[in-house]
């Protein structure tokens, strides 16, 4: 009994040693996926661009969502999604995301957004003026991009590598026009506009539940 009893432990140790192993293997899988991922998004820049789309209808709605794909050397995309206010709160939200087959890319990011919003080609110097453009407006009243910004911006080309166009306008009709959304803290953002703007020198209206 007692030598059953024995090589019964050392089957479960057995097991518990191959169950940690796998574990880690787990774990260093995904933290290589994860570091691969962040280093074609900070390398960005140097592929080639495989299209540039935006929503329609941004200039009378005043918001854009923007996609932007460029080809990795080993033939997979790396992708960056803007979504961008140019009437008051400038880049809204933003993600990127590297190493997609083709499949992935058109099922997970495209295919998605443009069931939703519909996507037409963009010229990436149209894109690069919206994105910066609205940043800069946005700054004035207090308002900046999330802190994911600082590694997604490298999907884009180079802040000062083109010249803004003079075709956007940012704001409306001369000012701030804040168009409140479903996930948004209408009371801290139209209080930052009266705080900085002014009462009477910004526009609000109810644009979500």
């Amino acid at each position: 009994m007692a030598g059953n009893e024995s090589r019964r432990q050392q089957r479960l140790m057995k097991k518990r040693r191959k169950d940690k192993l796998r574990r880690n293997a787990r774990a260093h899988t995904h933290l290589s996926g994860t570091a691969s991922e962040r280093k074609h998004i900070l390398e960005a820049r140097s592929y080639p661009i495989r299209e540039c789309l935006i929503g329609p209808g941004w200039r009378e709605r005043g918001l854009a969502h923007i996609l932007l794909s460029r080809t990795q050397p080993d033939g997979r995309i790396v992708a960056g999604a803007y979504l961008v206010d140019t009437f008051c709160l400038g880049l809204k939200n933003t993600f990127a995301r590297a190493n997609l087959s083709e499949w992935t890319y058109e099922a997970e990011l495209r295919d998605p957004i443009y069931e939703k919003q519909g996507l037409e080609p963009c010229a990436i110097d149209l894109a690069h003026t919206i994105i910066y453009g609205a940043i800069d407006y946005a700054r004035q009243f207090g308002f900046y991009p999330q802190r994911d910004f600082e590694l997604y911006r490298y999907v884009l080309e180079e802040r000062d590598s083109l010249v803004l166009r003079d075709d956007v306008e940012f704001g409306k009709d001369g000012k701030p026009l804040y168009i409140s959304g479903p996930d948004d803290n209408v009371r801290k953002i139209t209080r930052q506009l009266e705080n900085v703007a002014g009462e009477g020198n910004f526009d609000f209206m109810v644009g979500g539940p």
